[in-house]
């Protein structure tokens, strides 16, 4: 089972499309915007001795779904230049979830992140931001960029639209699913 999270704010827009074609049935999807997650803030650094003053919320609910799963799919777009703030807010919660390296890589193992953005050229930092999930480790090849500009999209616009966008998600999903 495929889980695929899309981490756009915005309802039915090219993530959460994105999301519904990439999955197969008997696949989740999670639409991060829904969750009851807390940010991390407002602690003492609890995660640093034990859980996290959170760990209740479905931030963890959600770790733990993912740690069930043979797939995961992390569709993040580009707000003002970077990863939208929900990605950021899932990313930095993973320090009391990720105990133990064994954890980690047994998570990043199964990881595979779609970044909907707007062109490399004027943001050339936005997918090497997704690729750090994988700095270190024997994982390669598991961002896949879609870049809105190079078909003349603006952010309103469908990138499923367009058939080379569906070609190379299907090319990405099932070539790297296979690693």
């Amino acid at each position: 089972m495929k889980l695929l999270v899309s981490f756009s704010a915005r309802s039915d827009g090219n993530c959460d499309q994105i999301a519904a074609y990439a999955a197969a049935e008997g696949d989740r999807i999670v639409h991060y915007r829904m969750l009851d997650a807390h940010a991390c803030s407002r602690c003492t650094y609890e995660c640093f001795q034990g859980p996290c003053r959170y760990h209740s919320d479905d931030v963890y609910t959600l770790y733990q779904a993912m740690a069930q799963s043979d797939q995961i799919i992390l569709i993040v777009p580009m707000y003002g230049g970077h990863p939208c703030s929900l990605y950021f807010a899932f990313q930095e919660r993973g320090q009391d979830y990720f105990a133990t390296e064994e954890a980690y890589d047994a998570f990043i193992r199964r990881l595979f992140i779609i970044g909907v953005y707007g062109s490399a050229a004027e943001s050339p930092g936005f997918l090497p931001c997704l690729e750090q999930w994988f700095e270190g480790s024997a994982y390669q090849h598991r961002v896949l960029g879609l870049e809105r500009h190079r078909y003349g999209q603006n952010m309103a616009d469908s990138l499923l639209a367009i058939d080379d966008v569906l070609q190379k998600i299907d090319h990405f999903l099932h070539t790297e699913a296979a690693d």
